[in-house]
């Protein structure tokens, strides 16, 4: 028993002994069996190591090389196909600036289970047994590839189209909503580097985003614009409601039809509170419109005219006033404006009335004209009927006219157009230099006489134009250097009632004795007028007669058409005074030129 128990122990103690030796006996095996595969494959690539699916374990670097670019892709033939809706494009690796690094890619491979120590074994034997794929190596231009992507997004992209509305005539047409596309360049750069990691013919879905458009519903802005349409609007002048009759040359109705307001009617997108359309009214051309039936109706009111009874001191009034008006533009708009979305479609233009300064019904006390405060007279006799007829037609223009105080008169405002049409005849004028017939010969004759009569008023006088010579019918009761000038619109004649009570113009034409009286009547303001002159100085004798060829008279006949009269300066002095001061003290300086006698020869058959 004692035998059995020593021979178990034993056995225990020597079966160990051979358990390290064989460890010992497979490392040195392991280490022979490496060193043998390290230095068969010390140039080659590991066996089982992949590039892009290519085996190239076992061989040299060039073996792997051209075993490996006769597979790669034609750089500039199409690789990858480009998908999105509606479109289908195929793209190289030249269109994305990509290259491949065949040298690092093989590099790497070559480097694969090729580290140091226990690590480098384990690393062997996991690609001896599993494998190991290398990723082909990729550069890409950063540049080209974003260029690319832009020129891509260009192609696809496109703007959401908002709902709108056109106008066309009186209708209205809709325009629906469209959805817009946007290409993710960002997602489609992942994608693209991720395809290009692998150099495998592919498809690659192009990430497309909707882009929705941010007005869809213009209904509103429909119902709005077809009710503005519906129909034609109508002015008419509100005759009933005025309160004084008015002399209207016309009371319409004028007709503002669907497709004419269509074409003041624009469409605009707002975007508070959220986006929509509106229809607005554009008053500029509305007022295009307007304006020629607005010029109709607008007269300014006419004051009433008198004359002053001196027995009685009262004012007889002579012709009567007249109410203007005119068209209250922004009152008329509004009332169009609201039409446009009321049932009726009758719009009353707003006319303001505007009342005389001096209805027929004023009186001398009222206006404080109390007496005559200065007259003026010219003498006319031996002139032609026409140039007599000019004269009368002239004064009755200003005949009966009251000025307001502060108020500046205008002989040309007063006189008015001066044609044939109005009543005015031909006769011998002063014009460009020389003396010819016109229309309206004569009617500074009634300029010069108000001159005079406002001169020796002591108004101050605003505008007044002496003739280029003298002339002889201005000359006979006064002498020279006192007549006006006038040349409608051009060469005016102008007075200010400077006194603080309105004066009134009285105007005497005795055709018989050839006279031409203006009267100012108004209150006596204790003024004093002190006129000295006329100082004739400088004279210039005219030269010899000049004559003329005219084939439109007779062969022979002769006729004078400007009379000789020497040149000369000459000056009129006028003080005002008014309590024992000095309000005007006026020199009126006039250089006439020397004229000749001018004779028209006919030379006609």
């Amino acid at each position: 028993m004692a035998g059995e128990a020593t021979s178990i122990r034993s056995a225990r103690w020597t079966l160990p002994v051979y358990i390290p030796a064989f460890l010992l006996f497979i490392a040195g095996l392991g280490l022979l069996t490496a060193g043998a595969l390290e230095w068969i494959y010390a140039d080659r690539i590991w066996p089982g190591v992949f590039i892009d699916g290519v085996d190239v374990g076992g061989l040299t670097e060039a073996e792997a090389r051209a075993r490996w670019e006769a597979k790669l892709p034609d750089p500039q033939r199409p690789l990858f196909t480009l998908r999105g809706p509606g479109f289908q494009q195929g793209v190289s690796l030249a269109d994305l600036g990509a290259r491949v690094d065949v040298s690092g890619t093989l590099q790497e491979a070559m480097q694969a289970g090729r580290g140091k120590g226990l690590a480098s074994g384990l690393d062997r034997l996991q690609i001896w047994w599993f494998g190991r794929a290398v990723a082909p190596r990729v550069e890409v231009d950063a540049a080209r590839l974003e260029a690319y992507l832009a020129t891509l997004a260009a192609a696809i992209d496109r703007a959401p189209r908002d709902a709108s509305l056109e106008i066309r005539g009186d209708q209205v047409m809709v325009h629906p909503a469209e959805a817009g596309a946007r290409l993710d360049r960002a997602g489609l750069r992942v994608r693209l580097l991720e395809a290009l990691s692998t150099l495998q013919p592919q498809t690659i879905d192009l990430p497309v985003e909707t882009v929705p458009p941010a007005l869809t519903n213009v209904e509103p802005a429909r119902t709005q614009l077809s009710q503005w349409l519906q129909g034609p609007i109508r002015l008419i002048v509100p005759t009933g409601t005025l309160t004084v009759p008015l002399s209207l040359p016309e009371v319409g109705p004028w007709e503002l039809s669907p497709t004419d307001l269509a074409r003041m009617v624009t469409v605009v997108r707002v975007d508070s509170p959220a986006p929509h359309l509106e229809a607005r009214l554009e008053e500029d051309r509305l007022l295009e419109w307007l304006t020629p039936i607005t010029e109709t109706l607008q007269a300014d009111p006419a004051d009433a005219r008198f004359v002053f009874d001196e027995a009685q001191r009262r004012l007889v009034p002579i012709a009567p006033s007249r109410w203007g008006y005119r068209v209250e533009i922004t009152a008329t708009v509004t009332r169009i404006r609201e039409s446009l979305s009321m049932p009726t479609r009758e719009v009353p233009i707003a006319l303001t009335l505007i009342p005389p300064r001096y209805p027929e019904t004023m009186t001398a006390e009222a206006l404080g004209i109390t007496r005559l405060i200065a007259q003026a007279t010219t003498n006319f006799k031996g002139s032609p009927p026409p140039r007599v007829r000019n004269i009368a037609l002239g004064a009755s223009r200003m005949h009966g006219v009251v000025v307001p105080p502060g108020e500046v008169f205008s002989f040309n405002a007063h006189l008015g157009d001066v044609s044939v049409d109005t009543g005015f005849e031909e006769a011998l004028i002063i014009f460009n230099g020389r003396t010819i017939r016109g229309v309206g010969g004569g009617l500074c004759q009634v300029s010069t006489t108000l001159f005079r009569a406002a001169f020796f008023g002591g108004f101050p006088i605003e505008e007044r134009w002496p003739h280029a010579y003298r002339v002889g019918w201005y000359e006979r009761t006064f002498g020279p250097g006192l007549d006006a000038a006038i040349f409608s619109p051009y060469a005016d004649f102008k007075f200010r009632n400077d006194r603080e009570t309105p004066i009134l113009i009285v105007a005497e034409v005795d055709p018989e004795a050839g006279t031409l009286t203006f009267k100012i009547y108004g209150s006596d303001d204790g003024r004093k007028v002190t006129v000295e002159g006329p100082f004739v100085s400088n004279i210039v004798p005219h030269g010899p007669p000049v004559y003329e060829e005219d084939p439109t008279l007779p062969k022979g006949k002769v006729v004078q058409v400007d009379w000789a009269v020497d040149g000369a300066d000459v000056l009129v002095k006028r003080k005002v005074e008014k309590d024992g001061q000095i309000l005007y003290e006026d020199r009126v300086f006039t250089r006439y030129q020397p004229w000749r006698a001018v004779f028209k020869v006919g030379t006609g058959e």
